[in-house]
């Protein structure tokens, strides 16, 4: 038990010592991620599939689901384009 409140509160510190802007990216790009997931299912679209449409491998596309992936705008354009949707959106 007492490993176990070290491990947490390690990870509590490391946590608090991460920059916003890390964090936010980290969250970011698991929005999208899951966003991208869900536009697949409701398409009833697989990977391969959508892979197809954007012009990239079926191993990229599941790297992208995995969450973590640092998308690029252009990237992104073409996820939104191949979707016919957009995929993330900005405010004015």
């Amino acid at each position: 038990m007492k490993h176990a409140v070290e491990t947490e509160q390690l990870f509590q510190q490391v946590l608090d010592e991460t920059p916003k802007a890390v964090k936010l990216q980290v969250e970011w790009s698991y929005d999208i991620a899951d966003h991208i997931d869900s536009v697949l299912k409701r398409k009833s679209m697989t990977q391969k599939e959508f892979a197809k449409l954007v012009g990239t491998s079926e191993a990229a596309v599941s790297h992208w689901i995995g969450g973590g992936h640092n998308f690029t705008i252009s990237t992104l354009a073409k996820i939104s384009a191949a979707l016919g949707e957009p995929i993330i959106s900005v405010v004015h």
